[in-house]
């Protein structure tokens, strides 16, 4: 599942990383400034930006003349 996906399905940012890591990891490693937690936190609005169009900028605007 994608972050989108999570998102939309109402998850949290512990239960994207369940989806993510798998929930035994998650209980071990989850807590207030975990890396783990810090990376879901990058990753969700990322995954908005991209969602409402941000992925235009990865394509290359002009194509290479052949």
């Amino acid at each position: 599942m994608t972050v989108l996906e999570s998102l939309g399905a109402g998850k949290k940012p512990r239960g994207i990383a369940e989806d993510v890591w798998g929930k035994e990891d998650v209980a071990k490693v989850w807590a207030s400034d975990s890396w783990m937690r810090a990376q879901v936190r990058r990753w969700i609005p990322k995954a908005q930006a991209l969602a409402d169009g941000g992925w235009r900028d990865l394509v290359p605007r002009v194509l290479a003349e052949e």
